[in-house]
Formats: structure tokens, C-alpha cells, sequence
């Protein structure tokens, strides 16, 4: 197992309680944090933690930190946290390649392949360039579909927390054209929160200043959108100062989702278009999350801690993990680049 150290636990919209499980609606499960390899007794803490992704082969958890332009690989075996910097700017987005050692990040409004073994800038490959004339914005998320496309999308100029509106774009890449991103939406604020339903006919969508989780109808083959709706809405939940983030979906087709500002993990059922549980931490800035572990039924949530003050939230910043909410995920897609390694 991995080095965690144990959460005091939480009760759901109630007091923290001097016990390791917690019980609402019937439901047990448990938070803990990732610690530091080389300080057990502590979390490791992260500026802006972002972008989680399983590697199911290296049985890893690689993240960013957007802050600190770093891409880091946890390993679940032995708890150890690897560290590769990144010189170009702000990294915000992480990804598998098929069949590659290398990785696909996002570093300001380019997407380059990352080799870990090589040291320095020699280690990244460009591979293209969004929102161009735009100085200011910046990608900030991005996953492969099943047919090894990447989506990925923008967000305007930011100052602090806030973001200008209706500067950003939403696109996909693909090997054939990954000179030329195709445009799937735009405008847009501030991707994220990109996954698909389980039999791929479905895009869930955030652009997180509208408060809402949407979908669009999927063409696999032809990756093309339509029919765009909302899912949920999340101020009418009561989350209204809450912003919706990072997404992900278990194998029952369920998706679960990080509230910026709202210090909770939603599960939501999209069919039904009801919460069916709020998973409260300690934190208010809750960044990402995704399903991992050997079962992969341990859901990885990242948070942040830039422009907060330390001592009234000691813990921002921290990757937790919740466990026992029975349910569990599926393994990533990965980018789809021949000869990625070659590059």
C-alpha cells in the first residue's frame, strides 16, 4: 500500500468526529491523504493540484501542479512522489499515450509530448498550439476519447479567481490533423471537467462559470457533438457559491464532481439527473478526481491552496483519496499518436 496517512473523519455537512469512518444516508467511507515519502507523518502538499490520471500499467497516479509547473507521479506500491519540472510555464494537464512511455501535458496554450528519462527541455516535444494570438489563455483541461483523440479546451484571462468571460474556446485534437485543432465550441470560459458515458454516445461537458454540467450527443467515429443539454444545475442543490471543476465516471456510468469553492465531491446519476451523495473535505478548493488503485475503486481528489491563507485551511493542497463509497471506475483512454516515442 501506498503511504497515506489517515484523515480525522468528517461527518457530512457535520462535525469532524475522532473516528476513522463516516456514516450518512446509511453510507460508509473513508478519507485519507496522500503523505510524503520522505515525511510519512505528513500530507504532501501541492500548490494547485490538477489533472489526475490512473496509469494502470505503472499502477501510478500522475498529477500536475499548476503553481509550480510540475508533473508528478505518485506510486501507489511504495508511496514514493516523482517530480519532473517544467521550464515553458504553467502546466495544467496530464495525460496517457497509447502505447508510449511518454506523456501528452498541457503547458500554457501548447500540448507537447513529455519524455520522463530525459532530463531538461530536450524532454518535451511540441506537438501543437490553441487559442493563438491570445496570449493570456491558457489550456485548462483535456482527455483522449476512445478513439484516442484529445479534447481539450481554454480559459480566458485570469486575475486572482476570476476569469473574463467568453474568451476561451473548446477543441479536439487528432493524429491526422494535430497541426490543426478542430474548433467544437466556442465561446466558452473555462473548460472543463471533459469525460464520456460508458457506451461513448454521450460528451459530459463543465464550463465551470455557468454552474452546470451538460452533455452533448457523441459520434465515436466522427467526433462530432449535438444535441447539447444540462444535466444538472448545480445551484439548485445548494451549491450556489460553488463552482464545478474536474469529473470523472464509475463503472455504473455515475459521475463525480469536484467543486471548486465547495469543499465536496458530487456523485451524480445523469439519467436520472439527481445527487446521489455529497462527499464533504476539509478544503474548500476541490480541484480533480479520478478513480484509481489496483481495483480502481479509490477515488483520487486534488485540491488547492494558492491564494488562500495557510492557517485557516492547513490542509489545501493535499490529494485525498475516498474509499468504501461503493462504487468504482474504469480505465482512462489514451491519446492515440503512432510512433509517439519517435517523435
Amino acid at each position: 500500500m501506498f503511504l497515506i496517512i489517515a484523515l480525522i473523519c468528517i461527518i457530512y455537512h457535520s462535525a469532524a468526529a475522532d473516528t476513522q469512518e463516516v456514516q450518512e444516508s446509511q453510507q460508509y467511507y473513508r478519507i485519507s491523504m496522500v503523505s510524503s515519502h520522505e515525511n510519512p507523518g505528513s500530507p504532501a502538499l501541492f500548490v494547485h493540484g490538477e489533472s489526475p490520471v490512473w496509469d494502470p500499467e505503472l499502477q501510478s497516479l500522475y498529477f500536475v501542479d499548476v503553481r509550480d509547473s510540475n508533473v508528478h507521479r505518485l506510486d501507489y506500491v511504495s508511496g514514493k512522489i516523482y517530480t519532473k519540472h517544467i521550464n515553458y510555464g504553467e502546466v495544467n494537464v496530464v495525460s496517457l499515450v497509447a502505447s508510449s512511455h511518454r506523456l501528452l501535458i498541457a503547458v500554457r496554450s501548447s500540448l507537447y509530448l513529455l519524455d520522463w528519462a530525459i532530463a531538461g527541455d530536450a524532454a518535451l516535444r511540441l506537438l501543437t498550439t490553441v487559442d493563438v494570438g491570445l496570449p493570456d489563455n491558457v489550456i485548462s483541461e483535456g482527455k483522449p476519447d476512445a478513439e484516442g483523440r484529445f479534447w481539450t479546451g481554454t480559459r480566458g484571462p485570469q486575475t486572482g479567481d476570476d476569469v473574463v468571460p467568453d474568451k476561451a474556446t473548446f477543441y479536439s485534437v487528432e493524429q491526422e490533423r494535430f497541426t490543426q485543432p478542430r474548433i467544437q465550441l466556442r465561446p466558452v470560459s473555462v473548460s472543463n471537467g471533459i469525460v464520456w458515458s460508458l457506451n461513448n454516445t454521450v460528451l459530459y461537458y463543465i464550463d465551470s462559470p455557468t454552474q452546470k454540467i451538460e452533455a452533448f450527443d457523441f459520434d465515436l467515429q466522427r467526433g462530432d457533438l449535438s444535441g447539447r443539454r444540462t444535466v444538472i444545475d448545480i445551484t439548485t442543490i445548494g451549491y450556489e457559491d460553488a463552482i464545478p471543476y474536474g469529473m470523472t465516471i464509475d463503472s455504473s456510468g455515475n459521475l463525480w464532481i469536484a467543486l471548486m469553492f465547495g469543499g465536496t465531491v458530487l456523485h451524480v446519476d445523469p439519467d436520472t439527473r439527481q445527487l446521489v451523495f455529497g462527499y464533504k473535505l476539509p478544503v474548500s478548493r476541490v480541484t480533480s478526481v479520478c478513480w484509481g488503485g489496483p481495483n480502481l475503486d479509490e477515488l483520487f481528489v486534488t485540491t488547492a491552496r494558492d491564494n488562500l491563507d495557510a492557517a485557516a485551511e492547513p490542509l489545501g493542497g493535499a490529494i485525498f483519496t475516498i474509499r468504501g463509497t461503493g462504487s468504482r471506475g474504469v480505465e482512462p483512454h489514451t491519446f492515440r499518436f503512432d510512433n509517439a516515442d519517435f517523435y
